[in-house]
C-alpha cells in the first residue's frame, strides 16, 4: 500500500517540544465559574517564571479583581515552573481576567478565561446496567479525514503496512460511523486514550519492535487530543454528536504513567513528580499486592513506583501539587468535552489514597457521572477490595464506583474455551456464588473480550457456537457489558501474533478498503449472521429493564448438565439455559417452578416465537434457550 506524503501542519504542535525560554504556559488552559470546588491551582510554566514574587488579577476593566483570592505563589524546586493556587469566590463572572506576575529576575503576564455555564447542557450523565458499552480503538476504526494522517514534527506518521503503527483512524471516522453503532444497539462507546502521544516509531525499550503509540497510553500532552485523531473541539464534536444521536462517550485516562516523550520529563516540575527507583527495570504487574494484607514493602513499591514499561515512566500522586493537578485535569475534560464517564487505566499500579482523593472528587463534583478502574485480577475478592464500600480489614474506601470484572471473563473462558469439559461450566456458577463480596455487582462493567486480551472467538478454539454462547451470556448477565470493536463481525486475532493482531483495521473504515463491513452488502454470509446475532439481543436487552436492573437467580448444571441464568422483576422472567454439552439435552422445566410456575407460554428470543412451556424444554448441543416469560 503505498504511504500518504501530505502534511498537516496545527499551529499548537509547537508546543510538543515546549522549553521553558519559549512562550509562557499554563495549565489548565481555561477554567469555569459554577464549579462546586471553588479551588484552583495554575501550573505556570517558563524560564524564571518561579522567581515572581507578586501576583495581581486584574478585570476587564483593568481593575483589581476581588472575586479570585491568591492563595499562595508555590515555588518548587524547579524554578521554571510556579504553582499559583486561588480560591474563586461564588461572584466570579465569566470572562477573560490579566494575571500580572512580578518578580526580581522577571515579569510576566498572561490572560486567562473563565467560562459560564451552558444551559440545558446534556453531559455528564453516567452509564449503568442499562448500557452496552462499545470499546473502540480510534486508529483502528475508520480514517475520516486523510489530510490528518501525518503531522509535521511529530516523531510517527501513518502506515498500514506496518501492524505496529498508525494506521490513520480518527474522531472524524468514529463520527460517520455512529449511526452504525446506534444501528448495532450499543448505547455507549469508550474509547482507547485520546490524548497526543508523541511517541517514536520504535520503542527504545521494546528493542526493534514497531510501536507509533497508536494505542494512546503515552501520552506527552495531557490537554491536547493527538492531532492525528482530531482536535480537541473535534473530539468535542464527536462526544457532542454522539449525545444528539442517544449514545453515551466514556473518556480512557491513565493517572499511573505518561509516556517518556512528555514535555515534563525533560523540566518536570518537582524532583519528584516521577517515581524513580534504580531497584526496579518495571513493574511487577501483581495487582493483588496493592490490596495484600501480607505484601511486602519491596513489591508494594515495585508495583507502585516503577514504570509500567520502559516508555511509560510512573508519575507520582502522592505529589500534592499533580494531585490536584490530576483532579482538575478530569474537571476539565468533563466540563469541556461532555463525556459521561471515565474508564480509569492501570488502577491499582497508582498510589491508592490518592486515587480515592481523585474519585471523591470528580464524583462530588458531577454526582450523576461514572468511573469504572481497570483491576486486572481474576479472582472476585480482590477485584471487590476496589469498588466504593467494600468492607475491608485496612478500612480503606476507594470511592471507586465501578470495577472492570475480570473474574466475569475469566470464569467464561474456564468453562467454555477451547480447553473446558462440560463439567466446567460450573466456573460460571461459582463466579456469580462470590458477588456477595462485591459492594453492588450491576455496577461491574463485563467484558468477554478487550483490547488488552485474546479475542474470544480464539480463547473458545474457534468455536462459533460457543462464542454465541459467550455474547448471550454477557448480554442476561448482572453488570454492565463491554464488547470490543469488530466482535459483532467476528474480527479475530491472537495475540501469539501481538497485540496488532487483536487490533485490527474495521474493514471498510479506509477510503480504499475493498468492502465495508459497516453495511450488510459489504459483510459476508458469515458476518451478517454474526452481526444480525449481536444486533437482536443488543437490541432486546436495551428495552428490557428486567436485565438491566433485576433480580438474579441461577441454577447449578449437577443435574443435568445445563446452566442456568434467570433475571426477574414483578412484570418478567428471562432465563438463559446453556448445554456444554456435544448432545441435545431435554431438561425437566419443573425446577424452574419457583419463577414460572404457573406459566403456559414463553417467548424464544432468538427465534421470535411464542411457545407453550412444557414439562421438558429441550437445549441444543452446545448451545442455549434464550427464554421470556411475561407474568
Amino acid at each position: 500500500m503505498k504511504i500518504l506524503t501530505k502534511y498537516l501542519i496545527l499551529p499548537f504542535i509547537m508546543i510538543l517540544n515546549l522549553k521553558a525560554s519559549e512562550n509562557l504556559k499554563v495549565e489548565p488552559p481555561n477554567w469555569w465559574t459554577h464549579f462546586d470546588d471553588r479551588k484552583l491551582e495554575l501550573m505556570v510554566y517558563k524560564e524564571k517564571i518561579g522567581n515572581s514574587k507578586i501576583l495581581k488579577i486584574l478585570d476587564s476593566n483593568k481593575e483589581v479583581c476581588n472575586s479570585i483570592k491568591i492563595i499562595d505563589l508555590k515555588k518548587t524546586d524547579n524554578e521554571n515552573y510556579l504553582f499559583i493556587k486561588l480560591l474563586l469566590m461564588n461572584d466570579l463572572k465569566p470572562g477573560t481576567y490579566t494575571f500580572n506576575l512580578n518578580g526580581p529576575l522577571t515579569q510576566n503576564s498572561f490572560n486567562y478565561t473563565f467560562h459560564g455555564p451552558k444551559k440545558e447542557r446534556y453531559y455528564a450523565n453516567g452509564f449503568n446496567s442499562s448500557d452496552v458499552i462499545y470499546l473502540l480503538m480510534p486508529d483502528r476504526f475508520s480514517n475520516g479525514d486523510s489530510n490528518n494522517d501525518f503531522i509535521q514534527g511529530l516523531r510517527a506518521g501513518t502506515d498500514r503496512t506496518k501492524p505496529g503503527l498508525r494506521h490513520g483512524g480518527d474522531f472524524q471516522g468514529i463520527i460517520n460511523h455512529l449511526d452504525y453503532l446506534k444501528e448495532l444497539g450499543v448505547t455507549a462507546i469508550w474509547m482507547t486514550p485520546v490524548f497526543i502521544n508523541d511517541m517514536p516509531e520504535i520503542a527504545g525499550g521494546y528493542g526493534d519492535h514497531v510501536y507509533g503509540a497508536y494505542h494512546g497510553y503515552a501520552a506527552t500532552d495531557f490537554y491536547q487530543t493527538d492531532p492525528r485523531f482530531g482536535t480537541n473541539q473535534k473530539y468535542k464534536e464527536l462526544v457532542e454528536t454522539a449525545h444528539e444521536k442517544g449514545l453515551k462517550v466514556v473518556m480512557d485516562i491513565i493517572h499511573n504513567h505518561s509516556g517518556d516523550k512528555h514535555w515534563w520529563i525533560d523540566d518536570p516540575p518537582t524532583s519528584d513528580w516521577y517515581n524513580s527507583n534504580a531497584n526496579y527495570k518495571h513493574t511487577n504487574y501483581e495487582v493483588s499486592v496493592a490490596n495484600d494484607p501480607y505484601a511486602s514493602i519491596f513489591d508494594l513499591k515495585q508495583l507502585t513506583e516503577a514504570p509500567f514499561v520502559t516508555e511509560m515512566p510512573d508519575l507520582n500522586q502522592n505529589n500534592a501539587l499533580l494531585q490536584r493537578y490530576l483532579i482538575q485535569l478530569s474537571y476539565w475534560w468533563i466540563e469541556y468535552s461532555g463525556i459521561d464517564g471515565i474508564r480509569m487505566d492501570t488502577y491499582p499500579y497508582a498510589f491508592k489514597e490518592p486515587m480515592a482523593e481523585w474519585a471523591n472528587s470528580v464524583i462530588s463534583e458531577f454526582p450523576n457521572f461514572s468511573i469504572v478502574g481497570e483491576i486486572w485480577n481474576n479472582e472476585p475478592p480482590l477485584t471487590a477490595y476496589w469498588q466504593s464500600g467494600f468492607n475491608s480489614p485496612d478500612e480503606y474506601e476507594s470511592y471507586l464506583p465501578s470495577v472492570i470484572d475480570f473474574p466475569f471473563s475469566a470464569s467464561v473462558g474456564r468453562a467454555i474455551g477451547k480447553n473446558s469439559s462440560p463439567s466446567d461450566i460450573r466456573e460460571i456458577y461459582y463466579n456469580f456464588a462470590q458477588d456477595f463480596v462485591y459492594p453492588d455487582p450491576n455496577k461491574n462493567v463485563i467484558f468477554l473480550d478487550n483490547h488488552d486480551t485474546e479475542r474470544f472467538y480464539m480463547t473458545m478454539g474457534e468455536d462459533i457456537k460457543k462464542y454465541k454462547i459467550g455474547f448471550a451470556l454477557l448480554m442476561v448477565s448482572r453488570g454492565i457489558p463491554q464488547m470490543y470493536y469488530g466482535s459483532e463481525i467476528n474480527l479475530f486475532g491472537t495475540k501469539q501474533k501481538g497485540d496488532a493482531d487483536i487490533r485490527k483495521d474495521f474493514p471498510g473504515g479506509w477510503p480504499d478498503d475493498r468492502r465495508s463491513a459497516f453495511t450488510k452488502k459489504g459483510r459476508t454470509n458469515q458476518e451478517n449472521d454474526i452481526w444480525n446475532f449481536y444486533s437482536t439481543l443488543l437490541n432486546w436487552r436495551k428495552k428490557n429493564a428486567t436485565i438491566h436492573n433485576g433480580k438474579m437467580m441461577q441454577f447449578t448444571s449437577f443435574n443435568d448438565n445445563v446452566y442456568s441464568l434467570f433475571r426477574y422483576d414483578e412484570k418478567k422472567v428471562v432465563g438463559l439455559l446453556i448445554n456444554p454439552t456435544d448432545k441435545k439435552i431435554n431438561v425437566v422445566t419443573s425446577k424452574y417452578d419457583e419463577l414460572v410456575e404457573d406459566q403456559e407460554f414463553y417467548y424464544e428470543v432468538i427465534s421470535g416465537k411464542k411457545k407453550k412451556w412444557k414439562a421438558k424444554i429441550t437445549v441444543p448441543p452446545m448451545g442455549f434457550k434464550l427464554i421470556e416469560f411475561t407474568l
